[in-house]
């Protein structure tokens, strides 16, 4: 039952990103929901089932765009391993550290696309208006995200 339920939170997860980028879009600019589920469900779930999350949102990711496939995969499941190896040390569940968070791993998450975007594909997938936009749009839908994730996960077990 549990799968199942992971199962359409992820699917819900991806349509409500396809469906916020299409509609409700600011200056051509949207918070990436598939940047914080990733690392919502890096900080609420283990080792292994934050970083398979993080590998299947990044996918989801990858279909959506155009650029080198398979580079949101391998981004966003490295992101989900560096937020286990911190939590450790660090107390991810307040508020303060997800948006500390969200927005330099946005940052680096970006850097490091446009360097796999570089030097695979040799084109420039981030536009200056994105870079400098998307990481704050972030840090305000991580803690929404967040909190939808904690309380499906402490109603129904979900991650």
């Amino acid at each position: 039952m549990s799968l199942l339920l992971e199962l359409l939170l992820y699917l819900a997860t991806g349509t409500l990103y396809w469906w916020w980028t299409q509609h409700l879009t600011f200056f051509g600019l949207a918070p990436n929901f598939i940047f914080a589920a990733a690392l919502a469900a890096a900080i609420l779930s283990g080792p292994v089932k934050g970083i398979a999350w993080g590998f299947f949102l990044g996918l989801y990711a990858d279909m959506l765009g155009v650029s080198v496939f398979g580079g949101w995969a391998l981004t966003y499941t490295l992101m989900a391993y560096a937020v286990n190896v911190v939590k450790k040390h660090f107390d991810m569940d307040s508020l303060f550290s997800q948006l500390v968070a969200a927005v330099s791993l946005s940052w680096l998450s970006m850097l490091f696309y446009q360097g796999l975007s570089l030097a695979f594909a040799r084109i420039n997938p981030t536009g200056l208006k994105l870079f400098l936009a998307e990481p704050f749009l972030n840090a305000l839908a991580v803690p929404v995200v967040f909190q939808v994730f904690y309380w499906l996960k402490r109603r129904t077990g979900v991650l």
